[in-house]
């Protein structure tokens, strides 16, 4: 019993061991203007908050923000925790970063430089020159569209080579909405010029974020003036998706509207083609975050759906996507056919509601091929007596009718054989258009497998676990298409892979107990060895041709 009492004491003693803390800060020499990033990072997992307090004294403490960091090796697997701090410093001088305590360790002391700014741009408001920002709101739905304004109040024109740097949030800048404006206005009564530029942030993680404030770089004059100017860090409060469609879709939007142009011809018959545009236009959301509308395809037709366009256009109210799908529809046979109606669930984050965006059912007739039927001579009654006496009187008509018979018989000998050469010359054009649309379909799965594997590599690269989840069932829709699989379980048995299956229990555990520890290198590559061993064994000479593999 002693002894394993030793065991367990000297087992604590070496997990705190093994948790070094280190302090650095991403530059030591600043102006007191200016702010820092420090990183305070421990070989260890730690879920509470360090205690920040000894900095308050000579620094202002803006933000912080907690990354866990797991990594992999044949040691076994380590994790660690990383907070990222921005600071402020209260005055000049050279100011010394305190040691902090963090899971028993404790940090070494970092110093910094700081020098003075200049007196009438010193940053303050109030000041010749400073930065003013505005949220729209301070909370946000996931992946819903925040709205960021930053205004540079000045007393003396900005230098033509001023430039603004966009704010960001967990490092993705945010994108720029419309065009810079420049205008004069007041702040406490004094005339100012403004510049004013507005920006959209798109969160794509739940909990309290971290807005990093925009940046106004300066030309250096050598007056020891600000060469660089920081807007406030901001928080937000990221909400979890309020509901999710039987698709597994979420949509937080401002607007959203769903049209379509459909004509059909007055006789349509097989073969046929319909044209039909579907529209989709969403304010507050990126385009490549839209879904597909025409997922439905009924027995008896071929879609072409390779012609889809994703646009995007800045207004005062944000950023307006739109997706246009542009259909062909060619029906394969005869009788009255029914398109399904297409449903979009979505939120409006206005009126903080479920809402619902329907084009109706459209149905169409396709008749048989119209065939012309050419009705048989009648054949004019005449008694007998009658044509004994013609045939008495005229004795070459008998020999004239006699050849007009042959000729005609052989004419309708060749018309017959010219039909027969006409049906075979049919058949065979439609064997070939029917493989020309089963080409066409084989293209638009292969171009659609290729983008929605993109996607999912892009979601394992960001160690994103729950878009890898989502791109993953869309990846194996298009690459298994007579199962279309629907759920990670029926991945798991289109695949019939075991590495494959091991590493989605793995990416579901993750996403039940901290998807922020997920790595998805190993899930990338064997999805891309899946790819690789299909291509090679569809090509007899072994040699994969690489464009085959990649995104169109």
């Amino acid at each position: 019993m002693r002894s394993l009492l030793a065991a367990l004491l000297l087992l604590g003693y070496l997990s705190t061991a093994n948790a070094d803390a280190t302090a650095t800060l991403d530059r030591t020499r600043v102006t007191a203007l200016d702010n820092l990033t420090l990183s305070v990072e421990v070989t260890a997992r730690v879920d509470g908050q360090p205690d920040f307090s000894p900095l308050f004294d000579q620094f202002r403490l803006l933000g912080s923000k907690r990354t866990l960091i797991s990594s992999h090796s044949s040691a076994g697997r380590e994790v660690r925790t990383r907070w990222e701090v921005s600071l402020r410093p209260r005055t000049s001088g050279t100011l010394t970063i305190p040691p902090l305590s963090i899971a028993g360790e404790q940090t070494e002391p970092v110093d910094v430089q700081v020098s003075e700014a200049s007196p009438s741009f010193n940053g303050q408001e109030g000041s010749g020159l400073f930065f003013s920002t505005q949220l729209d709101s301070r909370e946000v739905y996931l992946n819903g569209q925040l709205l960021y304004t930053a205004r540079v109040y000045h007393l003396e024109p900005l230098p033509v080579s001023a430039r603004i740097e966009p704010p960001t949030l967990n490092g993705v800048p945010a994108r720029t909405v419309g065009e810079r404006r420049e205008y004069e206005g007041e702040f406490r009564g004094t005339p100012y010029l403004v510049t004013e530029q507005q920006y959209a942030l798109f969160p794509d993680q739940e909990g309290l974020a971290m807005i990093q404030g925009p940046s106004l770089h300066l030309p250096d004059r050598g007056d020891h003036a600000i060469t660089e100017l920081l807007g406030e860090t901001l928080e937000v409060e990221v909400l979890p998706p309020a509901f999710r469609s039987s698709q597994g879709q979420w949509l937080p939007a401002e607007r959203l509207s769903l049209e379509d142009n459909w004509s059909t011809p007055e006789t349509l018959q097989p073969g046929d083609r319909i044209k039909r545009v579907i529209r989709l236009t969403v304010t507050g959301l990126p385009a490549e975050q839209l879904p597909e509308l025409m997922t439905q395809e009924p027995d008896g037709l071929f879609i072409d759906r390779s012609n889809v366009e994703l646009s995007e256009s800045e207004t005062q109210f944000g950023l307006v996507s739109t997706r246009t799908e542009t259909l062909f529809i060619e029906p394969l046979a005869t009788g009255e056919f029914t398109l399904a109606p297409i449903d979009v669930h979505w939120w409006d984050t206005r009126l903080d509601r479920g809402r619902h965006a329907a084009l109706p059912p459209r149905s169409f007739q396709v008749s048989p091929p119209a065939f012309i039927d050419a009705e048989p001579p009648v054949a004019a009654t005449t008694s007998p007596e009658a044509a004994e006496g013609r045939s008495a009187e005229f004795p070459w008509a008998n020999l004239f009718l006699t050849l007009t018979s042959i000729t005609c018989a052989l004419g309708w000998l060749y018309t017959g054989a010219a039909l027969r050469r006409q049906r075979v010359t049919n058949s065979a054009q439609e064997i070939e258009d029917e493989a020309r649309r089963h080409r066409k379909l084989l293209q638009a799965n292969e171009r659609a497998e290729r983008n929605t594997f993109q996607a999912l590599a892009i979601a394992c690269q960001q160690n994103n676990a729950a878009m890898a989840r989502a791109r993953l069932i869309e990846w194996a829709q298009n690459f298994w298409p007579e199962r279309a699989p629907s759920s990670l379980t029926e991945v798991c048995d289109a695949a019939r892979n075991q590495t494959l299956d091991f590493l989605i229990l793995d990416l579901e555990q993750q996403l039940h107990d901290n998807a922020e520890l997920w790595q998805g290198d190993l899930l990338y590559k064997t999805v891309d060895a899946l790819r690789r061993r299909r291509l090679n064994a569809s090509t007899p000479s072994g040699n994969v041709d690489e464009t085959l593999l990649q995104a169109s």
